[in-house]
Protein backbone atom coordinates (compact mmCIF):
# COMPACT_ATOMS: atom_id res chain seq x y z
CA UNK A 1 0.00 0.00 0.00
CA UNK A 2 1.26 3.56 -0.22
CA UNK A 3 0.18 6.99 2.08
CA UNK A 4 0.45 10.55 1.55
CA UNK A 5 -1.32 13.03 3.39
CA UNK A 6 -1.36 16.69 3.41
CA UNK A 7 -1.55 18.70 7.22
CA UNK A 8 -1.85 22.33 7.96
CA UNK A 9 1.75 23.97 8.96
CA UNK A 10 -0.09 26.07 11.61
CA UNK A 11 -1.83 24.44 14.73
CA UNK A 12 -3.66 27.29 14.44
CA UNK A 13 -5.25 26.94 10.74
CA UNK A 14 -7.66 23.73 9.62
CA UNK A 15 -9.24 22.33 6.39
CA UNK A 16 -12.87 24.12 5.90
CA UNK A 17 -15.92 21.28 6.13
CA UNK A 18 -16.64 22.43 2.76
CA UNK A 19 -13.30 21.48 1.77
CA UNK A 20 -13.91 17.78 2.25
CA UNK A 21 -17.27 18.32 1.07
CA UNK A 22 -16.03 18.98 -2.13
CA UNK A 23 -13.06 16.61 -1.80
CA UNK A 24 -15.52 14.01 -1.24
CA UNK A 25 -17.73 14.86 -3.97
CA UNK A 26 -14.98 15.26 -7.02
CA UNK A 27 -13.34 11.79 -5.45
CA UNK A 28 -16.82 10.19 -5.63
CA UNK A 29 -17.26 11.42 -9.11
CA UNK A 30 -13.68 10.95 -10.33
CA UNK A 31 -13.25 7.66 -9.04
CA UNK A 32 -15.48 5.92 -6.71
CA UNK A 33 -18.56 5.87 -9.13
CA UNK A 34 -16.55 6.27 -12.22
CA UNK A 35 -18.25 4.63 -15.28
CA UNK A 36 -15.64 1.62 -16.29
CA UNK A 37 -16.10 0.09 -19.43
CA UNK A 38 -17.40 -3.64 -19.11
CA UNK A 39 -18.02 -7.06 -20.89
CA UNK A 40 -22.00 -6.06 -19.64
CA UNK A 41 -22.71 -2.40 -19.02
CA UNK A 42 -25.74 -2.99 -17.36
CA UNK A 43 -23.38 -4.74 -14.22
CA UNK A 44 -21.23 -1.62 -14.13
CA UNK A 45 -22.72 -0.35 -11.16
CA UNK A 46 -22.48 -3.77 -9.12
CA UNK A 47 -19.12 -3.98 -9.75
CA UNK A 48 -17.74 -1.13 -7.53
CA UNK A 49 -18.12 -0.05 -3.45
CA UNK A 50 -18.30 2.83 -2.01
CA UNK A 51 -18.61 4.53 1.48
CA UNK A 52 -19.08 7.74 2.67
CA UNK A 53 -18.63 8.87 6.13
CA UNK A 54 -18.95 12.52 7.98
CA UNK A 55 -14.41 12.72 7.97
CA UNK A 56 -14.00 10.65 4.59
CA UNK A 57 -14.57 8.56 1.97
CA UNK A 58 -13.11 5.02 0.52
CA UNK A 59 -14.31 3.04 -2.57
CA UNK A 60 -13.15 -0.35 -3.54
CA UNK A 61 -12.34 -0.59 -7.31
CA UNK A 62 -13.27 -3.59 -9.93
CA UNK A 63 -9.81 -5.34 -9.28
CA UNK A 64 -10.67 -4.98 -5.09
CA UNK A 65 -8.20 -2.21 -4.60
CA UNK A 66 -9.20 -0.07 -1.97
CA UNK A 67 -8.65 3.51 -1.19
CA UNK A 68 -9.37 5.36 1.57
CA UNK A 69 -9.10 9.31 1.95
CA UNK A 70 -10.09 11.03 5.28
CA UNK A 71 -9.41 13.95 6.92
CA UNK A 72 -8.55 13.84 11.62
CA UNK A 73 -11.14 15.13 13.72
CA UNK A 74 -9.23 18.28 14.21
CA UNK A 75 -9.67 19.12 10.79
CA UNK A 76 -6.05 19.68 10.35
CA UNK A 77 -4.97 16.28 8.54
CA UNK A 78 -6.11 14.96 5.25
CA UNK A 79 -4.59 11.26 4.61
CA UNK A 80 -4.86 9.24 1.55
CA UNK A 81 -3.91 5.47 1.29
CA UNK A 82 -4.14 2.77 -1.28
CA UNK A 83 -3.46 -0.63 -2.78
CA UNK A 84 -3.36 0.61 -5.99
CA UNK A 85 -0.31 -0.19 -7.81
CA UNK A 86 -0.56 2.37 -10.41
CA UNK A 87 1.40 5.50 -9.79
CA UNK A 88 -1.07 7.46 -12.33
CA UNK A 89 -3.95 6.63 -10.48
CA UNK A 90 -2.55 7.46 -7.54
CA UNK A 91 -0.97 10.86 -8.46
CA UNK A 92 -4.70 11.54 -9.81
CA UNK A 93 -6.34 11.06 -6.62
CA UNK A 94 -3.62 13.30 -4.74
CA UNK A 95 -4.29 16.10 -7.75
CA UNK A 96 -7.66 16.13 -6.89
CA UNK A 97 -7.40 16.70 -3.38
CA UNK A 98 -4.44 19.31 -3.73
CA UNK A 99 -6.83 21.26 -6.45
CA UNK A 100 -9.89 21.31 -3.71
CA UNK A 101 -7.37 22.69 -0.82
CA UNK A 102 -6.01 25.36 -3.48
CA UNK A 103 -9.44 26.34 -4.13
CA UNK A 104 -11.03 26.03 -1.27
CA UNK A 105 -8.27 26.59 1.59
CA UNK A 106 -5.89 28.69 -0.14
CA UNK A 107 -4.80 30.55 2.99
CA UNK A 108 -3.95 27.88 4.75
CA UNK A 109 -0.54 26.66 4.70
CA UNK A 110 0.70 22.70 3.83
CA UNK A 111 2.91 20.14 4.15
CA UNK A 112 3.01 16.95 2.51
CA UNK A 113 4.51 13.88 3.51
CA UNK A 114 4.87 10.36 2.06
CA UNK A 115 3.96 7.34 4.71
CA UNK A 116 6.07 4.33 3.38
CA UNK A 117 5.33 0.69 4.71
CA UNK A 118 8.00 -1.36 6.11
CA UNK A 119 7.16 -3.70 3.13
CA UNK A 120 8.25 -0.51 0.25
CA UNK A 121 9.69 -1.19 -2.94
CA UNK A 122 11.03 0.21 -5.66
CA UNK A 123 8.11 0.95 -7.56
CA UNK A 124 6.43 2.74 -3.98
CA UNK A 125 9.89 4.85 -4.13
CA UNK A 126 9.02 5.57 -7.69
CA UNK A 127 5.78 6.91 -6.49
CA UNK A 128 7.27 8.97 -3.12
CA UNK A 129 9.92 10.87 -5.85
CA UNK A 130 7.02 11.78 -8.65
CA UNK A 131 4.71 12.99 -5.59
CA UNK A 132 7.28 15.11 -4.18
CA UNK A 133 8.08 16.48 -7.72
CA UNK A 134 4.44 17.17 -8.34
CA UNK A 135 4.72 19.94 -5.47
Amino acid sequence: GFGWLIRTASINQSFSPRCLHVITSRLADGFALAAEPSLVPELDKYNRSCDVWSRGISWMNNEAVTTVVEITSDFRCLSCTTDESNPQYTLSVIQVIKEACDEFCPSVSRVELITCPPEATLDSVAVTVECQVMK
